[in-house]
């Protein structure tokens, strides 16, 4: 003859009983938009402000902070492709940026207004906007995302020069504890035709990442809430 379950048990099983209750009434985040008013995206250029060196003492690396904001232009675009957008090409889109003068001041009044000179409200949204109208136009893009962030890296061969230089320092007294490399965006996606900013998803901490498919593996995670368009029929992406 089996035994009742004991009070002792129970303890044992709250946790269980807990998590089962909570799977029936968890609900995933709404999506930020209706996927399938939107076709065409423009993800356009990236501003990523990389430090390297010992906190507090970090400084800008110039060359790998341009290279970050491509990776992070790129690794955007995949994702959006992968939820079922037309993306434009992105190295296409940038160079037209630099060599239309149009859409260069366009992209600049944009993007000055999105925070990427230090903060918002410069210029006038309206002049924003009238920006965003024209890259659409030039572009065929109905939708435009951009973004800026920043981030630290630190090396293998920063680091051990900089746990020499403490233990020289401090007699082997301390020792040097590695801070961790990281990147963190704020990410913005605005509708051109209404003159609007659909979403901005905050900037929260990422892994550092220099490959640009594990990147958008982070980034999709990070960017869960943007639906993905299906095909009609299907239910497929």
């Amino acid at each position: 003859m089996k035994r009742p379950l004991g009070w002792k048990a129970l303890p044992a099983l709250f946790p269980l009983l807990l998590l089962a209750g909570c799977a029936g009434t968890f609900e995933p985040p709404p999506p930020l938009w209706d996927a399938q008013a939107y076709n065409t995206v423009a993800v356009l250029p990236m501003r990523m402000i990389i430090s390297t060196g010992r906190p507090p003492f970090t400084s800008e690396d110039t060359e790998r902070s341009d290279r970050m904001g491509g990776m992070m232009q790129e690794a955007i675009s995949v994702v959006m492709r992968y939820r079922g957008y037309e993306v434009l090409a992105p190295m296409d889109l940038s160079e037209r940026l630099m060599k239309e003068d149009d859409l260069a001041d366009a992209f600049m009044r944009l993007a000055a207004a999105h925070g990427y000179m230090g903060g918002e409200g410069a210029p006038a949204w309206d002049e924003a906007m009238e920006g965003a109208a024209l890259i659409s136009r030039k572009t065929g893009a109905d939708l435009l995302v951009l973004a800026h962030g920043q981030g630290e890296y630190h090396s293998a061969g920063e680091n051990l020069v900089q746990s020499l230089v403490t233990g020289l320092l401090t007699k082997g007294r301390e020792q040097y504890q590695p801070p961790p490399s990281y990147l963190s965006a704020d990410v913005f996606f605005v509708d051109p035709s209404a003159g609007a900013r659909l979403a901005r998803i905050p900037a929260r901490q990422m892994p550092y990442e220099e490959d640009v498919l594990d990147l958008s593996r982070i980034l999709d995670r990070y960017l869960r809430r943007v639906p993905g368009k299906t095909v009609p029929g299907t239910g497929a992406r």
